[in-house]
């Protein structure tokens, strides 16, 4: 009998200190969500989130942006929902660690 445990992915650490959660919480809002996709990536690669996460990110806020550029924007719909996105990946990226306890 094989345990399941014994081949089961180790889930790195997203942030080594808090002040790393601080800056990577700033850095999203301060970049206006722009730096989501990298952060989630980041995310994906140390195994923390699917790597679907990023693509989601990337595809709301950069395909929003195109969108919006290309159809127009008369009723600035674009700036919501960069602001809302923006809201979100703030608070997506502040909980990552939030279930990681040390000695696991």
């Amino acid at each position: 009998m094989s345990s399941p445990h014994i081949n089961a992915p180790i889930q790195a650490r997203m942030y080594a200190k808090m002040q790393h959660k601080v800056i990577w919480v700033v850095v999203v809002v301060a970049s206006a969500g722009l730096l989501a996709p990298a952060l989630f990536f980041i995310a994906a690669k140390k195994r923390v989130v699917s790597m679907a996460v990023p693509a989601i990110y990337a595809v709301l806020i950069y395909g929003s942006a195109i969108v919006g550029s290309v159809l127009g924007n008369p009723k600035n719909w674009v700036g919501g929902v960069l602001a809302i996105t923006m809201i979100v990946a703030a608070v997506h990226a502040a909980i990552l660690d939030m279930d990681w306890k040390p000695g696991r």
